[in-house]
């Protein structure tokens, strides 16, 4: 991939709430996505990262159970993607050095999911252990994030959307307050 490709990519990465249920997200993308957050890098190599893959009406309840009030919008999601800690196999657990393993892991799924023509946006609040007890996962794995996938609405769907859930589902990465310019996110350069 060329430099431009992957900086249309990442340009074209946004935090989308609201999610066209018609369309399923197919297996091969799933496993696409699931193969880009399998080449993050990692502190040793150690690749703390595991998924559970919510797909099913009853897994994803599972997940919405658990999940903000104000995140109801990813029901409608075609795939609610945990990401979780295998804390049995990270590089300085009581620092908690892992979260920039999963950051790393958690950007890949997002520019794979914006090149497999999916939206999505990462979402953090939610409560760990009803979450862990919910999808009964051992002690330790610890859900770091849930990525609602699918087919980004539009249209009279964003519409009847808006209706639904309020102004949120519309709302996005760069209209909340821009993305920032080189100049302001540069402290130094000597």
């Amino acid at each position: 991939m060329a430099r431009k490709e992957i900086l249309e990519v990442i340009r074209k990465r946004a935090s989308i709430r609201a999610y066209d249920k018609s369309k399923k997200v197919s297996k091969e993308q799933i496993e696409a996505i699931l193969e880009a957050a399998r080449l993050a890098p990692s502190a040793r190599n150690t690749q703390p990262w595991v998924f559970y893959v919510a797909e099913s009406d009853e897994a994803k309840a599972k997940v919405m159970n658990a999940m903000s009030e104000h995140n109801a919008w990813a029901n409608e999601a075609s795939v609610l993607l945990v990401v979780c800690a295998d804390l049995r196999n990270v590089y300085r657990l009581e620092a908690k050095k892992y979260y920039v393993d999963i950051g790393l892991c958690l950007e890949n799924i997002l520019l794979e999911i914006v090149n497999q023509g999916l939206a999505a946006c990462p979402c953090a609040a939610f409560d760990k252990e009803t979450l862990a007890r919910s999808l009964q996962l051992p002690e330790y794995l610890e859900p770091v994030i849930i990525v609602p996938i699918g087919y980004e609405a539009k249209g009279k769907l964003l519409g009847e959307l808006r209706e639904k859930y309020g102004e949120v589902v519309e709302r996005k990465a760069h209209k909340l307050g821009g993305t920032k310019s080189l100049e302001e996110i540069i402290f130094k350069w000597e």
